[in-house]
This record gives C-alpha cells, structure tokens and sequence, in this order.
C-alpha cells in the first residue's frame, strides 16, 4: 500500500503537455485539393527542446502555423496547455497565442525606425498594460538576451545576430510558455548563429520550451530531440 492510499490521500496529476497534436491533418482546398499534413501525433512537454526537419514541401511550415494558432487543422486537435483549441473562437485564439507564445522567424521582422526596447516594448501594446509596465517588461527581456547596453538602438546599427536578439527577446517578452523558432539562423553568419543557439541553449536550461524548425543540422543538433517529416508525416525521430 503507498504513503498515498495509507493516507487518504492521492497523486497529483501530471500536467498537461504543452502541446498535444492528435490526428492532426491539414488540406488547402483545391483545384488541385492538396493535403500538406496527415495523420500527425505530437506532444512536447514543458521544458522539451524539439527541432523539427525535413525537406522543402514536406509540411514544416503547416506545422509551424498550426502549432502557432495561425491556422486551424482540417482534422483532429491541437491542445495548448491543456487547452482545446479547436473549440475556441478567433477572438480567444488570437488572446491565447498571445499569452502562450512567442514566434521569432528568419527575417526579424523590426520595425526601422523604432529603437530596439521600442521594437520590444510594441509586443505588449496590446496586452493593455500601461506605458510604463510595457518599457519595464522590455527591459528585463533585452537584458535577458545580453542587449540591455543597446536598447536605444536602431535595427540598421545591430548586426544580424543582435537583430534576432530584440526577436527573441520581443518573443520574450510575453512570458510564453512556448518558443516557436522558423529557421532561426538561417539570416546569421556562423558566428552569429552560434550566439543565437547558445541563447537557446541558456533559455531551455531556465525551463523554456522550445520548437524549432530547420534544415540545418548544425541546430537541430542543439535540441534534446528531433523529429522528421516527410510528406505530410512525421518520419521518425532522430
């Protein structure tokens, strides 16, 4: 008999994944109907570290965007801590990738003429805190990413490494429960690239869950696993 049933009481249950995909398919309607993803399975735990690869066409990007709360499945579920998404309507889809994820894409996506804690701060607009909290908040995330010396920057003066920096700390800055990265390093030189992974590196030690989607070895390497897809299908796992 457990400490448990000895004393009435009972184990906590396990939290929820952070994502779970089940029976996941997506198809663009045609002429030619076309079905991108098929049958995908798919659960990353909190503090998981996914790479996701495969070739150009195979689907990656589908997944990213469903997994993003940017598009919808044809078919099957897509829970988001726990959540059901599918139920839910645009308006709280939109409130729950919000609060839940952070996206940092290939091209940084700064705005010119907006400095780098500026960049960041716009993250936040709408989340209705004020002026105030919204600077305090990009703060502390650029100074997460090693660039509080160089808040009041403009995105022409960052090299392309600090450029995906304030991405990353824009993505931050939300406190999401979820990083979802396409093609990371894909702008960056080798140098600037081993920043960014071991940026990563250091966000995934502190709890972060990360996902991203590659076709370079050199990050998926990085990520505690790795899935394929081909086809629409997840492959395997390497």
């Amino acid at each position: 008999m457990t400490l448990a049933m000895r004393t009435g009481g009972g184990m906590a249950a396990p939290p929820p994944p952070v994502v779970a995909l089940r029976q996941v398919g997506r198809t663009f309607e045609g002429p030619p109907e076309v079905e991108v993803l098929k049958g995908i399975d798919l659960a990353v735990a909190a503090g998981d570290y996914l790479s996701i690869v495969g070739p150009s066409g195979s689907g990656k990007s589908t997944l990213l965007h469903l997994l993003g709360l940017l598009d919808r499945p044809s078919v099957g579920t897509y829970h988001l801590d726990g959540i059901d998404t599918g139920a839910l309507d645009d308006r709280d889809r939109t409130a729950l990738r919000g609060s839940r994820i952070g996206f940092v894409f290939q091209a940084f996506h700064l705005l010119a003429t907006r400095t780098a804690h500026e960049n960041v701060m716009l993250a936040e607009l709408y989340r209705g805190s004020d002026r105030v909290e919204r600077a305090e908040r990009a703060t502390v995330a650029l100074e997460r990413v090693g660039l509080g010396h160089r808040m009041g920057a403009f995105p022409d003066t960052l090299s392309g490494g600090e450029r995906q920096r304030v991405a990353i700390a824009r993505a931050l800055v939300g406190q999401p429960s979820l990083l979802l990265a396409d093609e990371p390093t894909g702008n960056l030189d080798s140098e600037n690239s081993e920043s960014i992974l071991a940026l990563f590196d250091e966000l995934h030690d502190a709890g972060l869950t990360l996902v991203v989607i590659t076709h370079d070895e050199t990050v998926s390497r990085r990520a505690g696993r790795t899935i394929r897809i081909v086809d629409g299908r997840i492959a395997g796992a390497l």
